[in-house]
């Protein structure tokens, strides 16, 4: 049995879609729904603020009820990088503690969490909280993952950057059995240099109060990593449905789906099929962004045509070294399922378009000439 997170849209007709889904297949179940209300007085997570659902309190309460109703859990985030040392300051400490309150009295028992600190505040609020802990936390060993399960986490999902890394995952999933899980639509790019600077951004930013000049420079950098070459999409740790089942040979049934920036315009229920089927037909760019692409540059990856691409991950131990320079796997798979001159194309615009709306190397350039050091 495959046991599926998904993000939550906080429409009643979507989980009545999702219960159809789940009492059809046998062999596949979506178990939470997971998101947060946008009104409290401590809503800082893995994602900025305005770009996720606008949800009030009591539409969460509502949505809960419904989500139960359905025998559908509802996990909600509390998942920034930093929260700005918040649970060690006596008032915060408060206004965390009511929050959790009114959450509990909205039937919310399931948080996922990243710092530690806050773990052990939501522990001591009520022992019936269970906790999962934040890909943010980057957990990529088993002595990692055997320290949030001392203290007190139920399940957790792993650092997106070992997906591929099947003997490493396996002796995680050996010490959290059963309660392991991983991100199948990834768009990171892998060992990204900036990621823990954009989750760091992410916690503090809030889109209403800042320009653009900060909102938009990790999401910038972060595309044009990616579109330096056009294998480097195939380097991005996504999973395809089609691979579900080398992660379930080790132990690993539990899987999320990511995009609460892409839920509201997005189709999560075609992109459930697809993972409950085990099998997609069309561009992979399509389903690991719910079917609305985050820009204009995305390429086609023919998704039937990566068949055989992680096997060679799975049975052999140590098989990416990540010097690219020396593998042309990713290469090999690229020129077979994307149209290489198509996707240069697209890279070459996508360079060119970051590179004109860069305001933030244009203000320092101009603090530069300004000579006001």
């Amino acid at each position: 049995m495959n046991y599926f997170s998904i993000p939550a849209d906080f429409r009643e007709t979507t989980i009545k879609k999702i219960a159809d889904l789940n009492n059809e297949y046998c062999q596949s179940k979506v178990i939470e729904v997971y998101g947060q209300a946008t009104d409290t007085n401590f809503n800082a997570s893995g994602r900025i603020i305005d770009m996720i659902p606008e949800v009030q309190i009591k539409q969460l309460e509502r949505y809960v009820y419904k989500c139960s109703n359905n025998n559908i859990t509802f996990n909600y985030l509390l998942n920034p990088s930093c929260t700005g040392n918040a649970e060690f300051n006596k008032e915060s400490q408060k206004k965390i503690y009511n929050l959790i309150k009114k959450l509990l009295d909205c039937g919310i028992r399931r948080f996922t969490i990243t710092a530690p600190s806050l773990v052990e505040l939501l522990v001591s609020i009520d022992n019936r909280i269970e906790i999962k802990i934040s890909a943010i936390n980057e957990i990529n060993s088993p002595l990692k993952a055997l320290f949030y399960k001392s203290i007190g986490a139920k399940r957790i999902v792993v650092d997106p950057d070992i997906n591929r890394d099947f003997y490493i995952l396996k002796n995680i999933a050996e010490t959290f059995s059963g309660s392991t899980e991983v991100i199948v639509n990834i768009l990171c790019y892998k060992n990204c240099a900036y990621k823990m600077f954009h989750y760091n951004h992410e916690a503090h930013c809030k889109m209403m109060e800042e320009n653009e000049t900060i909102t938009s420079y990790y999401f910038n950098r972060c595309y044009l990593q990616k579109a330096s070459a056009p294998e480097n999409f195939l380097k991005i740790n996504w999973i395809r449905p089609e691979d579900l089942h080398y992660y379930n040979k080790i132990g690993i049934s539990h899987f999320k789906i990511q995009g609460r920036q892409n839920i509201i315009q997005g189709d999560i229920i075609r992109t459930l099929k697809a993972y409950f089927n085990e099998k997609y037909s069309g561009n992979l760019m399509d389903l690991i962004t719910l079917f609305y692409p985050y820009n204009s540059f995305q390429p086609h990856i023919d998704n039937e045509k990566l068949d055989g691409f992680l096997a060679p991950f799975f049975t052999n131990t140590g098989f990416c070294s990540q010097l690219c320079n020396k593998c042309r796997h990713c290469w090999d798979y690229a020129s077979k399922c994307m149209d290489i001159s198509a996707t240069n194309c697209l890279n070459d615009q996508a360079r060119l378009f970051y590179s004109e709306i860069d305001k933030y190397r244009k203000t320092i350039c101009n603090i530069a000439n300004e000579k006001i050091f």
